[in-house]
């Protein structure tokens, strides 16, 4: 394009000369045409070089004209006349330049936010916005910095291997200008913006790369808006689809609940008709009598040890707990009863009792009584091939103002992602070793519920195939 300007403007020189010198003065400013197309179309270079070629040109019929007609008013307008291209090719090619990088500001400012409101991770984003801005500023490096919060920032450099602080310049290398611009959209820096040039670093770069900053600082601000915003959306639906995958497993454990109670309640139930309904409609001896009787008594404790567990866990549920009569508690007294009944009634376990010091216990015997049979029965029931059940009491070492008691036991144990589960109501952890084993999934609930409402706590621990050990914190 700036050839065809050139070259109009030696077509009008010769169509000047053709004319003759006479006429001069009054067709000098058509070589302004050529110098506005070639700065409208190339900036200031252009404008600047076609003016310069025309004003050699012009100068060519100008000085002849001077000889000819000698210093009048024509000939100062015509020496006049030599500055005017050049005047005119400066000025409009200026014009033009800034026109140019304002839109080319816009255009990477465009290309920016359509950058930062992609899908790609941040730090992508982010690499793709650094070289946007090299190119857009014409410089050689580029380095963004965004603050995230929490203490925390990600970065990104054009190109990627380019670190600030790393580089240090080799002797005799050109020498570099840096300029370090604070991103700050008027809520607080969200991080920097560091450029360098090797050479000078112009005014005008300066000056593009300060309205770049600002620009960038709302853009970068709004991406961070977006992506905390993006955050949040995904642990909310996290945290939905967790309540609802909670909700559906509370459901199942309810239905299996009510088909395990009615089974758990029939069976004494069935047992209670049978043996009244013998001792009603036969003779019966006196020592066969005696022991259906015993039979009836022994399962209507049962009956009862189950309806006492639904109320009490319908008042913890409630949020009312149980109501409980402290008085002075031999816990080491009760621990070794309920070892010598469990025992007896289980020979292929042995149990281990070891009692330290045992300081006074002030609770409610009857609920510390219930912890300790509920611990004891699902040591038997999950290990049913029989094995150690081991039982230990005394002061907390970690905590002095508690009293602690244990029970051990080696059998099918508990995998690690059920343990936040097993003090939940209604459940019971899947076993093929312990499928048929009896019972509501009550047990451990109704042990935290205890605890938490004398003031203290259940532990766990357990490992699946070794065993697993309960601890009961009470204050004393």
């Amino acid at each position: 394009m700036i050839w065809a300007a050139l070259g109009l403007v030696a077509l009008i020189a010769i169509a000047l000369r053709a004319v003759g010198v006479e006429q001069m003065p009054a067709l000098q400013n058509v070589y302004l045409v050529p110098v506005l197309w070639a700065a409208l179309t190339r900036g200031t270079l252009g404008g600047v070089l076609a003016g310069l070629v025309a004003g050699l040109v012009q100068s060519l019929s100008i000085f002849p004209f001077i000889e000819l007609v000698g210093l009048s008013w024509p000939a100062l307008g015509g020496l006049l006349a030599l500055s005017t291209p050049l005047t005119l090719g400066l000025t409009v090619g200026r014009l033009v330049d800034r026109d140019r990088g304002r839109g080319a500001q816009l255009d990477a400012l465009l290309s920016i936010q359509r950058s930062l409101a992609d899908s790609a991770l941040l730090t992508e984003r982010l690499a793709t916005v650094a070289e946007l801005t090299r190119s857009a500023l014409e410089v050689d490096r580029v380095r963004l910095v965004l603050e995230t919060g929490h203490d925390a920032s990600v970065a990104a450099s054009a190109p990627q291997s380019y670190r600030p602080a790393e580089r240090v310049p080799s002797a005799g290398a050109t020498p570099c200008r840096r300029l370090v611009l604070g991103l700050d959209a008027g809520q607080g820096p969200v991080g920097a913006l560091i450029i360098e040039r090797d050479g000078d670093l112009p005014t005008a770069t300066r000056g593009l790369a300060d309205a770049l900053a600002l620009h960038l600082s709302l853009a970068l601000e709004n991406a961070r808006l977006t992506e905390r915003q993006r955050h949040f959306a995904q642990e909310l639906e996290e945290k939905i689809a967790g309540a609802t995958r909670r909700l559906r497993e509370l459901d199942q454990a309810k239905n299996e609940f009510l088909s395990i109670a009615s089974h758990e309640l029939r069976t004494p139930l069935t047992a209670l008709q049978g043996f009244s309904e013998l001792l009603l409609t036969r003779d019966v001896p006196p020592e066969r009598a005696r022991r259906y009787l015993g039979h009836l008594h022994t399962e209507s404790q049962r009956l009862g040890r189950i309806v006492g567990d639904l109320l009490d866990l319908s008042r913890i549920e409630s949020g009312r707990g149980p109501t409980l009569e402290r008085v002075s508690v031999d816990l080491g007294a009760m621990i070794e009863a309920n070892v010598e009944i469990f025992a007896s009634q289980h020979p292929r376990h042995q149990f281990e009792w070891k009692g330290r010091k045992l300081p006074a216990l002030c609770a409610d015997r009857d609920a510390v009584d219930r912890m300790l049979k509920n611990l004891l029965s699902n040591a038997i029931k999950y290990s049913p091939r029989g094995g150690r059940v081991r039982v230990e009491a005394g002061p907390a070492a970690d905590k002095p103002e508690m009293v602690e008691f244990t029970v051990e036991d080696d059998g099918v144990g508990i995998p690690a992602e059920a343990l936040p589960r097993i003090f939940d109501a209604y459940v019971r952890i899947a076993n093929p070793e312990t499928a048929a084993a009896p019972g509501l999934g009550l047990g451990l609930s109704l042990v935290r519920g205890l605890a938490h409402a004398h003031g203290g706590s259940v532990e766990v621990e357990s490992l699946p195939g070794k065993g697993s050990r309960f601890r009961v914190l009470l204050p004393r």
